[in-house]
C-alpha cells in the first residue's frame, strides 16, 4: 500500500504541466447543486447567444441599409429639385422678357433676331439643353436653338427647318395653361418628326405660356437632355436605382437596355416580390416632377448574388 501510494505521487508529479487539467477536470463533478445550477444558466445562455446575435446582426444590417437608402434618396432628390426648379425659373424669365414682348406684339424680324440671340445665350450657358423654343399661338416654330452634337456650340435653326407642333401634347396643354404658370411633360424620349429618335434620348420638357393683353400668343419651351440627370440618380455602391412610373412602367433601370419600357418594344415592366418590396426604399418624386406621372424612385439593396447591371 505504501509502494502504491507512492508511486501513484510520483507519477502525478511527473506529467507535464499542460496533463495537470486532466485531473483537475474530475474535481468539477464534486460541484455543489447551486453552482451546476449556476454554470448551466451561463452555458444556456450562451448556446441561445449563438442562435440571437445572427438575426440581432441582421436586424443591424438591415436598418443600416435602410439608413443609407433613406440619405442617398435625399440628396438624390435635392439634386433633382435644384435642377427643375432651376429651369423653371429660366422659362419664366423667357417669357417675362421685354424681347418677347415686343416680338409677339408685333412679329417684326429685327425683334426675333433678338429673341434668337437671348435664346441662343441661353442654350450656350447649359450645356444640357437640347433645344430652346418659342411656338406661336397657332403650333408653329419661330425661334428654335438647339445642340448641334453633345459638347458644341448650339446653334440658331433656319426659318425653313422649323416644323409646326400644334399636334403635340405640350402644345395643347399649353393653350389651356394660365399666365404664369408652369407646365411639365412626361419624362420620355425625345422626337422628331413624330418619331422617336434611333438612338434614345431621355428628355424632360418645361414649359410657360406667353400671353399678349390676356390672350393666348404662343409658348416658351426647353427641351433637357437628361442623360447625365439619370447618370447621377442611378450611381450608387450600395444600390441598384430605378425610376418607375404609376403603371410599373420602368423609366430608368440599372441595365440601360432595359429602361423605357412604355416607349420601347420588348422591354418589361417593373416587377417586384413581396421580398424585395421589404428590403427597398422607395419615395414619389411627383412632387418634383409635377407631371401626373407618379414617378417614384426605388434602391434595390445590391446583394453578393445580385447579377451586376450591363455597362450603359
Amino acid at each position: 500500500m505504501h509502494y502504491q501510494h507512492s508511486h501513484t505521487t510520483i507519477l502525478k508529479k511527473a506529467l507535464p504541466l499542460h496533463y495537470n487539467h486532466i485531473f483537475n477536470a474530475f474535481t468539477l463533478w464534486r460541484l455543489s447543486s447551486s453552482t451546476w445550477l449556476f454554470l448551466l444558466l451561463i452555458l444556456t445562455a450562451n448556446l441561445l447567444s449563438g442562435f440571437i446575435a445572427p438575426k440581432a446582426n441582421a436586424l443591424d444590417t438591415d436598418s443600416t441599409i435602410q439608413v443609407k437608402a433613406a440619405s442617398e434618396i435625399e440628396i438624390k432628390r435635392g439634386y433633382l429639385e435644384h435642377i427643375i426648379s432651376q429651369q423653371e425659373r429660366l422659362v419664366t424669365s423667357l417669357v417675362e422678357s421685354p424681347f418677347m414682348s415686343s416680338y409677339v406684339a408685333g412679329y417684326n424680324e429685327s425683334d426675333r433676331e433678338s429673341l434668337n440671340e437671348l435664346f441662343l445665350t441661353t442654350a450656350t450657358i447649359n450645356k444640357y439643353y437640347m433645344q430652346v423654343r418659342f411656338i406661336d399661338n397657332h403650333g408653329q416654330e419661330k425661334i428654335r436653338i438647339e445642340q448641334s452634337t453633345k459638347g458644341l456650340a448650339p446653334i440658331i435653326i433656319k426659318e425653313s427647318a422649323l416644323q409646326n407642333k400644334s399636334k403635340r401634347e405640350y402644345f395643347i396643354e399649353m393653350t389651356n395653361t394660365l399666365a404664369g404658370d408652369v407646365w411639365h411633360s412626361p419624362f420620355d424620349l425625345n422626337r422628331e418628326l413624330g418619331q422617336i429618335e434611333q438612338v434614345p434620348n431621355p428628355t424632360y420638357r418645361i414649359s410657360s405660356p406667353v400671353y399678349l393683353n390676356d390672350k393666348f400668343a404662343g409658348m416658351v419651351i426647353i427641351n433637357l437632355d437628361m442623360t447625365s440627370v439619370i447618370s447621377y440618380l442611378t450611381e450608387s455602391t450600395d444600390f441598384l436605382v430605378y425610376l418607375v412610373d404609376a403603371d410599373n412602367e420602368v423609366l430608368v433601370h440599372p441595365d440601360a437596355t432595359k429602361s423605357w419600357s412604355k416607349y420601347l418594344k420588348g422591354r418589361n415592366k417593373y416587377q417586384e416580390t413581396a421580398e424585395q418590396k421589404l428590403k427597398n426604399k422607395t419615395q414619389s418624386l411627383e412632387d418634383i416632377f409635377k407631371n401626373r406621372e407618379g414617378i417614384r424612385i426605388i434602391l434595390e439593396p445590391i446583394e453578393a448574388s445580385s447579377p451586376l447591371p450591363k455597362a450603359k
